[in-house]
């Protein structure tokens, strides 16, 4: 299993959540799932790879809201 990394750009935070850029695409990700140090104006390396469903994994949890 590989990983795919990138690095992305901390545009901005405000409230909970962060916008980020990469290239000429932006993106909001809960703040929470930052670094607790990332501040705006940082650049993230961002690392994502597959993973096993968790313990207790249902379709329920799995289900899109809405």
């Amino acid at each position: 299993m590989t990983a795919t990394e990138t690095i992305v750009f901390i545009d901005e935070v405000e409230d909970r959540v962060a916008r980020l850029v990469l290239g000429e695409q932006v993106f909001h990700l809960p703040r929470a799932l930052l670094p607790a140090d990332a501040r705006e104006g940082q650049w993230l390396r961002i690392s994502l790879a597959i993973a096993p469903a968790p313990p207790g994994d249902s379709a329920a949890l799995r289900k899109r809201p809405g």
